[in-house]
This record gives structure tokens, sequence and C-alpha cells, in this order.
């Protein structure tokens, strides 16, 4: 099975849900709790790309397993660079829940790997 559809299953189609929702609310109400939560989930989009491309090549190797995390660290950066450049569009407290979705994402699947 492709890589893309693999990340799709395990994580995309559960991240779609909220973003459109938020994306619909900030469109309705022109809420920046909103606008942040769907710029924070798009960031844990990209977080969970990362960390699923390294978890996957970890598999495939047997040599020094690499998490990722400068890059991760980055990603969570330049989505608070948009936070502080544009504080009245985006709040910190949405972009922050968006953000804890690719960590709940992660206990789920490590979760789900533990019960079977």
């Amino acid at each position: 099975m492709p890589f893309f559809r693999r990340f799709y299953r395990q994580f995309l189609k559960f991240l779609l849900f909220p973003l459109v929702l938020s994306l619909l609310f900030y469109l309705f109400t022109k809420s920046s709790i909103a606008a942040g939560f769907a710029l924070g989930t798009i960031a844990s989009i990209f977080l969970l790309w990362n960390w699923y491309c390294n978890l996957e090549r970890a598999y495939e190797s047997e040599g020094k397993i690499r998490t990722g995390t400068v890059v991760r660290l980055l990603i969570v950066i330049v989505t608070c660079l948009f936070w502080v450049r544009f504080p009245g569009v985006f709040s910190i407290f949405g972009i922050a829940g968006g953000l804890l979705l690719s960590y709940i994402m992660i206990i789920f699947r490590a979760i789900k790997e533990l019960t079977k």
C-alpha cells in the first residue's frame, strides 16, 4: 500500500473533519479561535506527516533512528509566528488546540498498536 494511502487511513481522514468544521465556523463567524484551530490543525497534519515518515524509515532501517524533532519544532515555531504576525486573526489557544491534535492522534495510534 502506498505511503500516502496509509497516512490517510491512519491520520488524515480523522484530521480533515475538525479542519473543515473549523474553517466553516470561521467563514460564518470570523472567530479568531476557529482560525487558530484551523491553522493548528494544518500544522498538525504536517507534524504527523513528518512523524509518520520517520516512523516508516525506522521500520525499514536497522541503523540510527531519527525522530525529526527539529523539523517538528520548526513547524510549531512557524505556526506561532503566524499568531505573532496576525494576533487579531489567529488565537493562540486555537493554535494550541489544533497542534495538540497531532499528539492525541499519536497516543491513539500507540494504544491501538498495543491492544492488537
